[in-house]
């Protein structure tokens, strides 16, 4: 390959690129790279007949030599038959930032348009095949997982990786239990479980056919378990067994809901959010009417209900 200067407004944008610009911030602060060192990676592009350059490989960095003012950029010319979408391909998936649903995209778009199976693309890409499995596993799942995985290579409250999906869809195929799926991935999403607390999970499962998510769940995260429910004697009254009743529902309420407070509203459809919205804005009344009346002061708590008439004591 030869290695040009070549004038910015003479190349040409592929409207075929493998993927699209990801952050114009991305953009900004590759520009500010480039006043400070230069542009160390030149841009990859084939001549056109018109005497122009397609670009091939390079946009962001072409865009930010452009934000800067550079009228010419290092490029290198491509020649010979090789596809430029295999050559864009590589470079994104080795060199730049593109999270996990990028690449699962990316690569299932080369495969439709080479129609090259995982294991041909995998060595044309120079990626191990499982890689491109657990990648391409990705665009098999709800989008709701989807946006978790990515939340997760993003930096957010997300424990949910390509690893987890794997594992998961792993499990279902081994099961024939395509609902295992979600059933798994809602756990690691509820408990934040590792990759290894998952896999353990996962082999509880395999290993014991009628256990469900749940009790393999408590099985490795042993804690996980509700306050014990200790015996009650026969002559407890009804007002303190209800009283006991009510403290343990408390207990159990409070646990479960420490155990859900990382939960984000990005994981859940529509339907489900407005439905626990719902759920704990009736909560949240309730346990304020209760509060209220437990909180207040004796003789406020001895005013009739409303709607009831205060019958006087008569005194002898």
């Amino acid at each position: 390959m030869e290695l040009v200067m070549v004038p910015i407004e003479r190349v040409r944008q592929d409207p075929n690129q493998a993927r699209g610009l990801r952050s114009l911030d991305s953009v900004a602060s590759l520009g500010r790279s480039i006043a400070e060192v230069g542009m160390l990676h030149p841009i990859l592009v084939r001549r056109r007949e018109d005497g122009d350059y397609q670009l091939v490989a390079g946009y962001r960095r072409l865009l930010a030599a452009a934000s800067m003012g550079l009228e010419k950029v290092p490029a290198l010319i491509l020649e010979g038959d090789a596809p430029a979408l295999q050559v864009q391909l590589v470079e994104n998936l080795q060199r730049e930032d593109l999270n996990p649903l990028e690449k699962a995209m990316a690569v299932k778009a080369y495969m439709d348009a080479t129609g090259l199976s995982k294991r041909a693309a995998a060595e044309k890409l120079g990626i191990p095949r499982t890689t491109i499995t657990d990648w391409l596993d990705l665009l098999e799942v709800d989008e709701r997982y989807q946006r978790a995985v990515v939340d997760n290579f993003n930096g957010g409250d997300s424990p949910l990786t390509v690893s987890h999906v794997a594992e998961a869809r792993a499990l279902a195929a081994r099961m024939g239990a395509p609902g295992l799926v979600n059933a798994l991935l809602d756990a690691v999403l509820l408990y934040h479980l590792s990759k290894s607390e998952t896999r353990a999970v996962a082999r509880l499962v395999r290993e014991n056919r009628n256990l469900s998510i749940r009790d393999a769940v408590r099985a490795v995260r042993p804690h996980l378990d509700e306050p014990a429910q200790s015996a009650e004697p026969a002559t407890v009254p009804p007002d303190e067994h209800n009283l006991q009743q009510l403290v343990r529902a408390v207990d159990r309420s409070t646990a479960l809901i420490k155990r859900m407070r990382h939960l984000s509203g990005r994981f859940l459809s529509e339907a489900q959010r407005a439905e626990l919205v719902a759920r704990f804005q009736e909560l949240h009344e309730m346990t304020g009417q209760v509060l209220e009346r437990l909180t207040a002061p004796p003789t406020a708590e001895a005013e009739p209900v409303r709607g009831q008439r205060r019958h006087k004591r008569r005194v002898s």
